[in-house]
């Protein structure tokens, strides 16, 4: 299972999600008496000033995402329903990334402020790429066993 590169890849993918996960993509500039300040908003929202702005819909779909990357990566006896579960994964991967924008920009519409993004915000892209190098090789390794079946 390991010694697969295709489950190489599904655990870098893995690892780029988590780590988007717990770190924030991305942050609003407060104009305060002292000057200028970035509060930093991540899955959990954003407390500014008194209201708080809430990316629950994000927190959801990353989260499907982590459990579809771990149930994908034990799958490997089932290649075909591999790549399927795959290609449905980077699409919500690619999703996370998109609506993480549009949380950033409609929490500075509402609080009238500018934003500005972390470069971890591409992590849900570099997942998808991974995730494509991942469906490549099993891809592979169904091609070749269904050659060694009809040699038999």
């Amino acid at each position: 299972m390991i010694q697969r590169i295709q489950t190489l890849f599904l655990l870098l993918a893995l690892i780029c999600m988590s780590v988007f996960y717990f770190v924030p993509f991305g942050s609003l500039e407060q104009q305060t008496e002292a000057g200028i300040t970035d509060v930093p908003m991540g899955l959990y929202g954003v407390d500014f000033g008194e209201e708080h702005y809430s990316t629950l819909p994000l927190l959801i779909l990353l989260s499907f995402v982590v459990l579809l990357l771990i149930v994908t990566i034990f799958m490997y006896r089932h290649r075909v329903l591999q790549i399927r579960i795959s290609i449905f994964n980077a699409i919500l991967a690619l999703g996370c990334s998109g609506l993480a924008f549009f949380f950033l920009y409609q929490a500075s519409e509402k609080f009238a402020t500018n934003y500005s993004t972390s470069i971890l915000v591409v992590l849900p892209i570099v997942a998808a790429i991974f995730i494509a190098l991942a469906i490549r090789g099993i891809a592979k390794d169904e091609a070749l066993i269904r050659s060694i079946d009809r040699i038999r």
